[in-house]
């Protein structure tokens, strides 16, 4: 029998899979590719192997508020994203039965009723993904942010039958009302039993379980903490008991709870065995062993934040879990050069800091643009190929971050290492100077500096734009050394191996 993709017996900080050790690295879409009818899947997973991307990310229930809402002024960020389905075009675990309506205009759901279509998409999609290799993260939940993404949801009671969900949009993820859970649950042991056959995916318990604000407004009496806290280990509990009686075990991924920013120690949930691996957001701020981790940009301002990046993940990485940047929302809503540089350089500085990678990438969108658009497709979507082709060329299994390995670099410009100390390193060499820097873009050089252990070794320089080995092989002696970089522009990376 086949086995799902797993923790990496020689390094747990990555996966297996198909007997290959396997790093996460994508530009996915928007999350829709089974809820939204009208998103062609196939053409979406064609481009994502043929770009050499390994995951992407799917919401089984969240669906996101469409147009406008004039009563809240909740507007949307992207009306045109894949998770925002036409109302008749949404497609839901449940059959829609009505009597009477939805507050989207269609009928009702009947939570005790399955919906055929639902599953039969699910089971295409997760067949597609497995036939190109693309692993899938399946987000069972998500934290649904404002009464208006709330009165979208099948689980509230304006939505079905059942008289399910009477409840505010901050208590729907804690536990709170008994029958809400029921029906949760009930959610969560079809949908394992439904893709268990499956290989190439994994569990999210909850995406952005971030609705934890008794800790800032004590008053209001919403959920704490410790209530989601509680509630995501009944989901994992449930995920775990479904599956002792069925062939195969998959993983378990969760997103920390923030309770109110810097209470929420990221080291508990590192330390929680029946976690597998750990999602990080880019604006989420957290602590690990009482210091602050800043967060990593602010939500779509274009921030750079190299330095940060290398510090969260080279702090995690003694926990020995795999530790993913599962949303990085830094630049997302510009689709342009300038920002889709920022993501080439936050992925390359994710991976080589023993991370993975996801960003969003909103170029693709239902309705015949599912692999973005032709700028895309030669910027960000190109640029990711060519890190994962980069990273999967190496023995990255055997190495470690090195976040002191250089002594010395470019004016305005990072290091940060991946090594495996006398065998081979990986730096890669960026421009950090924030996209409100004047100077951004203007050419680095320089050297390089760092020290080898004894031995000879070579080195070669990689292009991230470009996706290819440059200029010629350079011999290195061990000891204190160096390399002369010529000029270029945002960054390169320097792939260094014994032997000469």
């Amino acid at each position: 029998m086949s086995k799902p993709i797993g923790l990496h017996p020689e390094n747990p900080r990555y996966f297996e899979y198909r007997d290959r050790p396997l790093v996460l690295i994508t530009a996915t879409e928007h999350y829709g590719a089974v809820i939204n009818r009208n998103f062609d899947y196939v053409a979406y997973l064609d481009d994502a192997a043929e770009k050499r991307q390994t995951l992407s990310r799917c919401f089984l229930l969240f669906r996101e508020l469409q147009v406008f809402d004039p009563d809240t002024q909740v507007k949307p960020i992207n009306p045109h994203s894949p998770c925002k389905p036409l109302p008749g075009e949404y497609l839901s675990p449940w059959m829609r039965s009505g009597p009477d309506f939805a507050t989207d205009g269609y009928p009702k759901f009947d939570l005790d009723r399955w919906n055929p279509e639902y599953f039969e998409r699910l089971h295409g999609f997760l067949a597609a993904a497995q036939a190109r290799g693309v692993i899938i993260e399946l987000t069972l939940f998500s934290s649904t942010y404002s009464d208006a993404v709330w009165g979208l949801n099948p689980l509230n009671a304006q939505n079905n039958i059942n008289g399910v969900g009477d409840i505010p949009w901050q208590d729907y993820i804690s536990g709170r009302d008994a029958a809400l859970m029921e029906r949760q649950m009930a959610y969560v042991s079809k949908v394992v039993v439904e893709v268990n056959g499956h290989d190439c995916f994994y569990f999210e318990v909850c995406n952005e379980p971030f609705t934890a604000i008794a800790g800032m407004m004590p008053e209001t009496g919403f959920a704490t903490q410790a209530e989601v806290d509680g509630w995501q280990e009944a989901v994992r509990d449930r995920i775990r008991a479904t599956e002792e009686g069925l062939p195969k075990k998959h993983l378990v991924f969760q997103v920390p709870v923030e309770n109110w920013r810097t209470d929420t120690a990221l080291e508990q949930i590192l330390g929680e065995e029946s976690v597998d691996a750990v999602n990080l957001h880019d604006y989420q701020q957290l602590t690990y062993k009482g210091s602050i981790l800043a967060p990593l940009s602010r939500f779509m301002q274009r921030d750079l934040r190299l330095a940060r990046i290398q510090q969260v993940w080279t702090a995690v990485h003694e926990t020995g879990k795999p530790f993913v940047f599962d949303e990085d929302n830094a630049a997302t809503s510009s689709l342009d050069e300038e920002s889709w540089i920022v993501h080439r350089k936050r992925a390359w500085a994710t991976v080589c800091s023993g991370g993975h990678y996801n960003m969003i990438d909103f170029s693709i969108q239902a309705g015949g643009q599912e692999a973005g658009t032709p700028a895309s497709q030669a910027m960000i979507r190109s640029w990711m190929k060519n890190l994962s082709a980069f990273i999967h060329g190496v023995d990255f299994v055997q190495m470690g971050p090195d976040p002191d390995f250089a002594s010395e670099t470019p004016d305005n410009t990072i290091a940060i290492t991946l090594g495996q100390p006398g065998r081979a390193y990986v730096v890669y060499v960026a421009d950090q100077r924030e996209v409100d820097d004047s100077g951004l873009g203007q050419p680095c050089q320089g050297r390089l500096a760092f020290t080898l252990p004894v031995g000879d070794y070579s080195a070669r320089l990689f292009s991230p734009a470009e996706g290819r080995y440059t200029g010629q092989r350079l011999a290195l002696a061990g000891g204190e050394t160096g390399i002369e970089l010529a000029p270029f522009s945002h960054d390169i990376a320097v792939h260094i191996e014994a032997g000469g």
